[in-house]
């Protein structure tokens, strides 16, 4: 897959006529792969997204949870055979008429001969451009557009709130279906204090990633991805209230794995909502529920595939 990013009048594009969508798809979940599914296959299918988050640009100092970094985002479309992304910078376009927009930027650098976007897309300045004058330039220019409905579950639509408010519930499993791909957390192993280590389960620890939603505080059946190698991982996003509270840390438990990984990169794909983080009156207790949430764990995994 061709990644474009940098200023749009920069792109190096090859000419060749492209079917093209729009929008921020974070998470490119289900709505986003109906839209992805209906690009014409003889065209170059291609993806237009944004980075920074569109709402970071019209509200400075906002710092929306992200269901996926732009890196992750990118690494999903390769896995739907897109042809071509494309990074857009809002503050580069925000500025122009919808006309402007589709004329110097879909037409004459990506050669749009096919649009796909859902039936309330809004674009341009004031966000005054929709689906009728996407038609209109279209007719005058040969370029078909395909207006599709929301995708909906069980008559709710699927969307990117809608899947982070699941996520903030800790209902991962529920996010996962609507995601088309489980909900992850990457960041580098930070060192700890050590408990784990001392209570027979090491673990290794993530501080929060600025940019993600962070799932509830509780215990989760998780696939551990590092250098290469998936494991799997008992993962306590918390406080550790047993032992006075704290930061919020994220602390992975990598089954039957001894290596040190401090400062590596490690990725959490978060599986299952096992129980909700608690405090206990003593650590022999304490053991004693993080033995079975390992035993659970590796039930939960067992019956699972490393990735959907």
């Amino acid at each position: 897959m061709i990644v474009l990013d940098g200023p749009w009048e920069s792109w190096k594009t090859t000419g060749d006529p492209a079917a093209i969508t729009i929008g921020v798809l974070d998470g490119v979940h289900l709505g986003h792969r109906a839209l992805i599914g209906m690009l014409d296959p003889m065209l170059t299918r291609t993806v237009l997204t944004f980075e920074p988050h569109p709402i970071e640009v019209l509200r400075p100092g906002t710092v929306p949870r992200l269901l996926t970094t732009i890196d992750e985002r990118i690494e999903l479309l390769a896995d739907l055979e897109v042809d071509v992304a494309g990074v857009l910078d809002l503050v580069e376009i925000k500025d122009q008429s919808p006309d402007t927009f589709v004329r110097e930027v879909l037409i004459d650098k990506l050669a749009v001969r096919q649009l796909v976007v859902g039936s309330d897309f809004r674009f341009g300045k004031d966000r005054a451009g929709d689906v009728g004058l996407l038609e209109s330039i279209g007719s005058e220019v040969g370029c078909e557009v395909v207006a599709i409905d929301l995708v909906t579950d069980e008559s709710e639509p699927v969307s990117s709130s809608r899947i982070r408010a699941l996520i903030e519930q800790g209902d991962v499993l529920i996010a996962a279906t609507l995601m088309g791909s489980r909900f992850t957390l990457t960041n580098h192993v930070v060192p700890g204090d050590g408990r784990g280590a001392e209570l027979g389960f090491p673990t290794a620890n993530l501080a929060p990633p600025a940019r993600k939603v962070i799932p509830a505080t509780g215990i989760y059946a998780c696939f551990a991805r590092v250098g290469g190698v998936t494991h799997q991982a008992a993962v306590n996003v918390g406080y550790r209230p047993t032992f006075g509270g704290g930061a919020l840390l994220i602390e992975a438990h990598l089954l039957d794995f001894d290596r040190s990984i401090y400062g590596e990169s490690l990725t959490l794909e978060f599986v299952e909502f096992l129980r909700g983080e608690l405090k206990f009156d003593t650590v022999d207790t304490l053991v004693a529920n993080i033995r079975e949430d390992v035993a659970r764990t590796r039930s939960v995994l067992r019956s699972v595939e490393s990735r959907i």
